[in-house]
């Protein structure tokens, strides 16, 4: 008996090192080469019911109702994205137009810093008064320096998204054309998966069935909570009467989305400088937005979620932490959702173990019959 757990708990070891080693293959090299095509196939996995309905109702041939299907998805998707950029354009352009009168008005805010960090200094002891001093000039420097380093970080960003239009029409047009391919040849794609064996038939309808469960509740969720936000979040500040709101609210809206950050790593900052320039009621209003942003967040997640387990926070700060080594910025969000796909895969192996082991019929013993 004790040797049979032993077996299973080695078995069970070798199973998460080998899930793990998967997902890190997947995240670190087979990831970047697949993404547009599996863009494409979630493209055609939206516009099925769409083809479906052209292909049984109207009888049109499915390439031709893929096609139409796609270039749909593609034009709305370029549309919607065109109206995005004009509009973050003209905010843009806004806040370019008042940043000379943002910069005027940080020169009093300096003149309060400097006048308070003196008060403290003057109140320390004497050995700690030298290197306070030098923290202090460091610290007035970098502040200063931070419209020049802006205006440096704003022009190395627009290089960079000029330099990528090439390789992102690229990946965009692989990504719909992956997508017309994906839903022209479904059919016949099920006709080789029925070539299968029927053990590795109903392991991959499970996987297939599991990753698109988790991956669809995860979008769900964070779909319906980044909205929220941005709609709370620009209210908000067109109540507050901050400009650009639209801007701000979908900036903070997405630091609001990363895991373990939220909007009070914005929020509050902003609050506390509003607070020290004097203006009240915008300082007391961005708290009161945060906690009105926070507390709709705790109620609504938890009812999103529902019973899906999610992952251990360590094991959420790893993924993380690995995902921006190898991604940059997108593996922040990237990674966590690949390791949440193969925690749940995981999960419903160890589901699947356990009714094979209830459905087990209980073991006869040579047990000699005594009748009376």
């Amino acid at each position: 008996m004790g040797e049979d757990r032993y077996l299973r708990d080695v078995i069970r070891l070798l199973w998460a090192g080998l899930m793990l080693a998967a997902v890190w293959l997947a995240v670190g090299w087979a990831l970047p080469l697949l993404a547009p095509f599996l863009l494409g196939g979630a493209l055609a996995c939206l516009v099925e019911p769409l083809v479906k309905f052209l292909t049984g109702a109207w009888h049109m041939p499915r390439r031709v109702a893929s096609a139409l299907c796609v270039l749909s998805g593609a034009a709305l998707a370029g549309g919607g994205a065109a109206l995005i950029v004009w509009r973050l354009w003209y905010e843009l352009t806004l806040l370019a137009s008042r940043l000379p009168h943002l910069l005027e008005e940080l020169g009093p805010l300096i003149e309060r810093v400097e006048e308070w960090l003196y008060r403290v200094e003057v109140a320390l002891p004497t050995e700690w008064k030298e290197p306070a001093r030098q923290a202090v000039e460091e610290l007035l420097e970098g502040v200063l320096s931070l419209p020049v380093q802006a205006g440096e970080w704003a022009v190395k960003g627009a290089a960079g998204i000029l330099a990528g239009l090439p390789s992102g029409g690229l990946f965009l047009f692989t990504a719909f054309l992956a997508a017309y391919f994906f839903s022209t040849g479904k059919p016949g794609l099920r006709l080789a998966l029925k070539q299968l064996p029927a053990a590795w038939q109903d392991r991959l309808k499970r996987w297939r069935r599991v990753a698109a469960r988790t991956l669809l509740n995860w979008l769900r969720v964070q779909g319906v909570l980044l909205m929220t936000t941005f709609a709370q979040l620009t209210l908000g500040m067109l109540l507050l009467g901050v400009e650009p709101a639209i801007l701000l609210a979908g900036l903070i809206a997405l630091v609001d989305a990363l895991p373990i950050f939220g909007s009070g790593a914005v929020l509050l900052p902003w609050s506390l400088v509003a607070l020290l320039q004097g203006d009240f009621m915008l300082g007391i209003g961005l708290i009161v937005l945060y906690a009105i942003v926070t507390l709709v967040r705790s109620v609504l997640e938890p009812r999103l979620v529902g019973a899906q387990a999610g992952l251990p926070p360590l094991v959420t700060l790893l993924s993380m932490y690995i995902g921006f080594k190898i991604f940059g910025v997108a593996g922040i969000i990237l990674t966590p959702v690949i390791v949440v796909i193969a925690w749940q895969l995981w999960l419903g192996r160890e589901d699947e173990h356990k009714k094979g082991a209830d459905s087990k019929p209980p073991l006869r013993t040579n047990m000699p019959n005594h009748h009376c």
